[in-house]
């Protein structure tokens, strides 16, 4: 079985333990990973942030807690790629639906390896539109128009690792919105139906939001261009994956 790692503040302790009470119950063992606390530490990552493009493209600044939370991550990608194995990256403030999480365990041997990143979440966008990839008895894997707007749990490869860190020399976006960008990470968006997990609406965020600062109107019109651009690229990328579909049946 894949390695388990629980993102996890030394601090957070009450996380720490229901996250912990979750998985023994399901005897699964796993691996604290200790996060990296960006309210408290200039990690050396954080050399790879570019406020100036995140201005310019977001309107606002990453938090420390967001830089904090990209940073962990991160490691846990070089770490996937360094062991050469899959492994499932969780956050200490996962919900387990364990009915969908085990039999997503059971499938792991069998999974095939063009599904490099597999989210094991509910999606939080508004609109969304998805498609069964590989259908099993009590799960399926579909391929999903956009991304997740969350980082709660996901199933990575060594090869989708080494795509992430790639594509990821510059920080501008918080790193959920990153991963979400499959057009330019080149990491396909698949996720699990249903979903394996989900936040527990009982811990409350710990990373913190940047601040917004007052957008000229050319910064503002930049943003939006920006913005088309990206949903232009994205349609691109979901229809050539259709007709490559298509193609295969």
């Amino acid at each position: 079985m894949s390695d388990i790692f629980v993102i996890n503040l030394e601090a957070s302790v009450d996380r720490r333990d229901n996250i912990a009470r979750q998985l023994n119950t399901l005897k699964l063992p796993f691996h604290i990973f200790p996060a990296v606390n960006g309210h408290k530490e200039q990690h050396p990552l954080f050399d790879l942030y570019d406020d100036q493009l995140s201005q310019q493209y977001r309107g606002k600044s990453l938090s420390r807690g967001q830089l904090g939370c990209y940073a962990s991550h991160y490691l846990l990608w070089q770490k996937c790629v360094e062991n050469d194995k899959p492994i499932i990256i969780l956050e200490d403030d996962a919900l387990i639906y364990s009915e969908p999480f085990m039999e997503f365990i059971s499938i792991l041997p069998t999974l095939d390896p063009s599904i490099e990143c597999l989210r094991l979440f509910d999606n939080k966008r508004r609109a969304f539109s998805s498609w069964p990839i590989i259908e099993q008895k009590g799960l399926s894997i579909h391929k999903f128009t956009r991304g997740h707007m969350s980082t709660t749990g996901y199933y990575l490869t060594p090869n989708g690792a080494k795509k992430l860190l790639t594509h990821s020399t510059r920080w501008y976006m918080a790193v959920d919105i990153y991963m979400d960008r499959f057009w330019i990470n080149q990491v396909e968006c698949y996720g699990t139906v249903p979903a394996c997990l989900t936040n527990d609406p009982k811990f409350d965020s710990e990373i913190g939001y940047g601040s917004k600062t007052k957008r000229s109107m050319y910064c503002r019109l930049k943003r939006e261009t920006f913005n088309l651009f990206e949903l232009c690229r994205r349609e691109y990328h979901n229809t050539c994956f259709r007709i490559g579909m298509h193609k295969k049946k």
